[in-house]
């Protein structure tokens, strides 16, 4: 959730909700943890003080980034147990599903139009 919070400048629940497909009232209680932690913060949109947009604090920038090391850390490590092929076949295959899905239509899909 913290990394859906960084890419999006305004963020709000329902933004977030919707990426994660989960209610709103479930994001509201993941954010009241995360607050908690001091990781996010929310604040009044300027332009319409009925939007309340979600931010990313120090700590929460932190946190991710913890967050992300570890994951690399972790992929790098998998991929120290493959053979050389074998990493050669796993990236030319990530590739080929990264292609994949940059040139689908990503609003088809999501209203369930074939693709």
């Amino acid at each position: 959730m913290l990394h859906f919070i960084q890419m999006d400048e305004h963020c709000t629940v329902s933004h977030l909700a919707d990426k994660l497909e989960v209610n709103p009232s479930a994001i509201t209680v993941m954010l009241d943890r995360l607050e908690q932690h001091n990781y996010v913060a929310r604040t009044r949109d300027d332009k319409d003080r009925r939007v309340v947009l979600i931010h990313l604090t120090s700590e929460g920038r932190d946190k991710l980034s913890q967050v992300l090391e570890v994951r690399k850390r972790v992929v790098e490590y998998c991929l120290t147990q493959l053979t050389d092929e074998e990493r050669i076949r796993f990236l030319a295959t990530l590739k080929k599903l990264a292609d994949a899905s940059a040139a689908m239509n990503l609003e088809q899909i999501l209203s369930g139009a074939d693709v």
